[in-house]
């Protein structure tokens, strides 16, 4: 965007702001007896009102200018919307959108909400899509000072709870023997989850990790194919994924 003091602008403000004080000094005493009183408020007046036009037309021109550079910004990164918190609180997002979904792609800590939401849908999406799961190894780097540990400790709760929660989610993907173990695979993250991320074909919902805030309550940006968010997030989930362990008993 341009500056608002280049020369250009400055050369624009200041024909305009000398047409107001033209205007002005026509429409007073000294201008009334040197030019006449009729003429000198036609021309005052026509003066003044060019010139606040012309300041006024500046102004708007500027600010849609800002207005539509912020516009292209979100256009390019491929933001669709956003979101004050994730998980049950905008279920009804996700829930029109994994009807019909071929690919879904998910990066968390324990899963729970979700897997509370969803498991007895797994067998489904199993057979007409391709659901690849990241969770946290619970035991990374070591099961006696675990991330997943000092997560509980961030977020506020019990230690020993995304632990549960992974265990929980696994069984449930485990005991399930409808479900298709090819098209639904599930691995542990031997790395610092760095955000959490659901992708549903064309589209990813993804969100940080914040200090005392349960995931759930984070806020989460919904990203579209075609922006550059969607590409690098993407990316993320795929280096992740290679980087990943498969489940011990997937």
């Amino acid at each position: 965007m341009r500056s608002w003091w280049s020369p250009t602008s400055l050369m624009w403000l200041g024909v305009h702001l000398v047409l107001v004080f033209g205007g002005m000094l026509c429409m007073t005493t000294e201008g009334e007896r040197v030019f006449g009183a009729t003429l000198a408020q036609s021309v005052g007046g026509g003066l003044l009102a060019t010139g606040i036009a012309g300041m006024a037309l500046y102004l708007y021109i500027r600010l849609t200018e800002r207005t539509q550079n912020r516009l292209e910004v979100i256009a390019s990164a491929g933001i669709s919307s956003v979101f004050p918190h994730r998980s049950v609180r905008i279920k009804e997002q996700y829930d029109r959108r994994l009807r019909s979904a071929k690919r879904i792609d998910l990066i968390g800590l324990g899963l729970s909400s979700f897997r509370e939401d969803y498991a007895r849908e797994f067998a489904e999406w199993s057979r007409r899509a391709n659901v690849r799961v990241l969770m946290l190894d619970p035991d990374f780097p070591t099961k006696a000072q675990s991330l997943a540990d000092y997560r509980d400790l961030e977020e506020g709760g019990a230690r020993g709870e995304i632990r549960a929660d992974i265990e929980a989610f696994q069984a449930a993907v485990d005991t399930d023997e409808d479900i298709d173990r090819v098209k639904f695979q599930v691995r542990r993250m031997r790395s610092i989850p760095a955000i959490n991320l659901l992708r549903i074909d064309d589209e990813i919902f993804w969100g940080p990790y914040l200090m005392t805030e349960r995931s759930r309550n984070s806020p989460t940006i919904l990203v579209h194919r075609g922006g550059f968010m969607f590409d690098h997030l993407d990316s993320h989930f795929e280096a992740t994924w290679q980087a990943a362990a498969p489940a011990a008993q997937e």
